[in-house]
């Protein structure tokens, strides 16, 4: 065999080593190097979701905002669970996910965003302040234009939040959006 190759296959077999399959044993500081992947400290899955009641407080918002009857759906399982708003030219769907690491699904699919959609202003995030966790320049919550889409995350939770309303203008979109988005972290931080 080629000494090359066997140089490669070294250095891959010395890789596999250091990703373990089982539980090591270690406590304390040295356990963070034995972590695998999803294994997110600070971001275990939870039990909060969007519950029928709040499906029904989430639509009377909405209601108010546009001034039309809307027909709701819920789907409240956790770790994701969602309120589909219906009516004539209003779709809002409202999810929270709040599985293990939604967090940082949140942080790759932002990332992901910027990187397919860079050319087009309309596609890239904006961030948005008052609505996610609290950070250097608003990056826990952002408002996507082409989709009239939100992300946000508050702790372990991701709203994805997609506002349409026939004839309201972005900026009315987003204003909507940021006051439904605060209003379901509202009701699912018990």
């Amino acid at each position: 065999m080629p000494r090359a190759l066997l140089v490669l296959l070294a250095f891959g077999a010395a890789a596999l080593a250091g990703c373990g399959a089982g539980d090591s044993g270690t406590t304390g500081p040295t356990a963070a190097s034995h972590r695998y992947f999803g294994d997110h400290p600070e971001q275990q899955a939870t039990a909060q979701r969007l519950d029928a009641g709040d499906c029904r407080e989430l639509a009377a918002a909405v209601m108010h905002q546009v001034g039309r009857p809307l027909r709701r759906e819920a789907e409240p399982t956790p770790p994701n669970s969602r309120c589909q708003l219906q009516g004539r030219g209003v779709h809002v769907s409202i999810t929270l996910d709040a599985g293990t690491a939604a967090r940082q699904r949140y942080s790759n699919r932002i990332a992901e965003q910027v990187q397919f959609n860079a050319v087009d202003p309309t596609k890239v995030p904006h961030a948005v302040p008052g609505v996610g966790d609290r950070s250097a320049y608003d990056h826990y919550a952002s408002w996507i234009p082409a989709y009239s889409s939100l992300w946000a995350v508050r702790g372990n939770r991701w709203l994805t939040l997609v506002y349409s309303v026939a004839g309201a203008t972005r900026p009315q979109r987003l204003a909507a959006a940021a006051a439904l988005a605060r209003r379901a972290f509202a009701l699912t931080a018990r």
